[in-house]
């Protein structure tokens, strides 16, 4: 039986060398957090603590699917977005760090108010409820066009114990929702042109749902105008439009906002330097 720190070193020197030493140090720390219960304090406060026997055979197990290049959240079934600990898995697209950017973005404008919200292609839930739990006066909504997707959020509302309703809808027509008006949408979606497969990472490609990362070569933007079109007659004045998008679309985005009648269009960059948001109002 291995105590905490052997089994921290263990784990790390047993993933393969897609990762780099600290990576594999970060992954190992993270399944032992996740399997133990216990933060990153405790662990070290505990490291020779034994390790009980069927967490060893959960955690080599692993570091089989890990190695088999399964993304580590899936295999792990969690995530932290905005410190909320979410189950992940092939139902829906595993969150970003930049959409973590973009949620900074709304709190940021609207924290103190009592805004509608809606979240266009809502996917694990992870804008939505981070929204909610960070603006309480928030009522939310959040759509999706696969259902499993709006069960696996629907699962992590739940989880949380936050107040947000999930529901089946189409971002490229959203008749259903034709009755409402908002004071904020957001939307991270697809925007992908599938001419960029090719040069996309395996493990992305053979495990995260494709419907929510392409878009068709020619038709790069239907999403940004079906949403756009909806959001000018859906918004309340002075409501707010919030979009992730391709880092080479911004300005093409930014022209379709002003198309359809959004005279205020902001383009923020990401941590890395690269157009990934943009908020618009009339």
């Amino acid at each position: 039986m291995y105590t905490v720190n052997e089994m921290l070193i263990r784990f790390s020197e047993n993933l393969n060398d897609q990762f780099n030493s600290r990576e594999k140090r970060q992954i190992a720390k993270m399944f032992m957090m996740h399997y133990m219960d216990q933060d990153g304090t405790d662990l070290l406060l505990n490291k020779n603590q034994k390790v009980p026997e069927e967490i060893i055979k959960q955690l080599e197990q692993a570091i089989k699917e890990i190695n088999s290049g399964k993304p580590v959240q899936y295999v792990m079934g969690a995530v932290y977005f905005y410190d909320l600990k979410l189950n992940i898995d092939r139902r829906a697209l595993i969150p970003r760090p930049e959409t973590e950017e973009l949620v900074d973005w709304i709190v940021e404008l609207w924290k103190n108010r009592s805004p509608k919200v809606l979240d266009v292609g809502t996917g694990s839930g992870c804008i939505a409820l981070a929204v909610k739990d960070n603006i309480p006066r928030s009522n939310v909504f959040g759509v999706d066009v696969i259902q499993n997707a709006i069960d696996l959020a629907s699962e992590n509302a739940q989880k949380l114990n936050i107040d947000v309703t999930f529901d089946f809808a189409n971002a490229l027509s959203l008749n259903t929702y034709s009755r409402y008006k908002w004071d904020l949408i957001v939307s991270n979606p697809p925007y992908i042109p599938l001419e960029e497969k090719a040069g996309m990472k395996d493990h992305v490609l053979d495990h995260e749902p494709g419907t929510a990362l392409f878009v068709p070569n020619n038709k790069p933007l239907l999403f940004y105008k079906a949403i756009s079109l909806y959001a000018r007659d859906h918004l309340v004045p002075k409501g707010s439009l919030f979009f992730e998008v391709h880092e080479e679309m911004a300005k093409e985005v930014e022209e379709v906002l002003h198309f359809y009648g959004f005279t205020k269009v902001e383009i923020r960059k990401d941590l890395q330097g690269k157009d990934r948001m943009i908020h618009a109002q009339f």
